[in-house]
């Protein structure tokens, strides 16, 4: 799937479609601008029902990514605690 002019791809990676590789180019007037970011997308068998796991595998310095790839955001917090109860 692409998003147009977006900036925004990912694709399941060979025959596998619960692995997908994605890329996010770095928005125009932003600091992020001219950059790539890769990502690796897991999805679960029981996805729509638990979310994929999102990753970045190129560095990325944001204040909601941590050094390892992983998105921090409290939001997604909020919602996988609803999904478990």
């Amino acid at each position: 799937m692409s998003g147009g002019d977006l900036g925004v791809s990912a694709f399941p990676v060979g025959e596998n479609i619960f692995t997908w590789v994605g890329t996010i180019e770095g928005g125009k007037g932003t600091l992020y601008e001219g950059l790539s970011y890769k990502l690796s997308l897991r999805f679960p068998t029981d996805y729509p029902f638990k979310p994929p796991q999102v990753k970045f595998e190129t560095t990325c310095f944001h204040p909601n990514v941590d050094q390892f790839g992983n998105i921090c955001l409290d939001i997604f917090q909020v919602f996988m605690n609803l999904e478990n109860k």
